[in-house]
């Protein structure tokens, strides 16, 4: 069973408490900048009342002072849950924040983890498994390599939005299997698939576009299919005109209006079309986005 939305639940929750605690810190921090002497004063008269005032009951003076107490335990928490500690990294995004406290082993920053990847001609194989996922018809490139100085145009250097490296996708990249599954009637197209079988994964977001386009338009599809048992897939694509272009940042659930989670195989491809000509193309991916969830 997926646990995913529960433990987003527990995050939305634990978020809201963790803004009243920082704001009750905050504002009692500044309240002592501004009125540090004042405050000194009202607590010693407070004590001083409670402990040298015979006309008052004993029970009401330790009702006062037991308050006292407990409001300075109630700040002292807030300080404390608002702090920051050792164990503590700066976070760049919202996910960021829902996976690295809730999901510390699923998390994976795959846009990063490319650039570990040795490309001695500007291209490197991707081993497998590789950050718990297989790669199939993706390579690593670095599009700055000087290899490919005039066979990567310039205006698509930006591929690799972390540098060095990105990913490179095309049907070509199946070499002679392309042929062996076009004759059986087949297309084999580069996909990202998990390597446990008891483990899926959610794609929240990607960067992508399709290299050196002078003309025509080029369209990049994504399908993703979820288990057998459920036998549902989603697909979402996005057209490119002619020319240069700056990456695409998909945010998937917002692109598509749909959770792309729960998913065992992602498919990447892009088709190429100028007047009646299509046509496979390349493109390539960057900071790919993804946790995993156990079933």
């Amino acid at each position: 069973m997926v646990v995913v939305w529960t433990l987003r639940e527990r995050v939305n929750d634990k978020m809201i408490f963790f803004h009243i605690f920082y704001r009750v810190a905050f504002l009692t921090t500044a309240l002592l900048h501004l009125c540090w002497n004042d405050l000194v004063k009202a607590v010693v008269t407070i004590v001083a009342t409670c402990l040298s005032n015979p006309r008052q009951p004993i029970i009401q003076s330790i009702l006062r002072l037991h308050s006292l107490v407990l409001v300075c335990f109630v700040l002292a928490f807030c300080f404390h849950a608002a702090s920051a500690s050792t164990q503590q990294l700066p976070l760049e995004s919202r996910l960021d924040i829902l996976s690295a406290q809730y999901f510390p082993r699923e998390l994976k920053r795959l846009g990063e983890q490319f650039d570990d990847i040795q490309t001695p001609d500007g291209f490197g194989n991707i081993t497998s498994p590789y950050r718990g996922l297989s790669f199939d018809g993706f390579y690593a490139f670095d599009p700055s390599h000087p290899r490919l100085d005039g066979i990567i145009s310039a205006n698509d250097l930006n591929c690799a939005t972390s540098k060095p490296n990105a990913l490179y996708g095309t049907r070509d990249n199946f070499g002679s299997e392309i042929r062996h599954m076009a004759a059986s009637g087949l297309e084999k197209r580069p996909s990202i698939q998990s390597r446990s079988p008891t483990e899926t994964f959610t794609v929240h977001r990607l960067k992508m576009k399709p290299l050196d386009m002078p003309l025509g338009f080029v369209t990049i599809h994504l399908q993703g299919s979820r288990s057998s048992k459920t036998g549902s897939s989603l697909h979402w694509s996005v057209d490119f005109p002619a020319g240069f272009h700056l990456v695409l940042d998909v945010r998937l659930e917002e692109f598509s209006k749909q959770m792309w989670n729960g998913l065992e195989r992602l498919v990447m491809w892009a088709d190429f079309h100028y007047n009646d000509v299509k046509m496979d193309w390349e493109f390539c991916v960057d900071d790919i986005g993804v946790d995993f969830e156990v079933q």
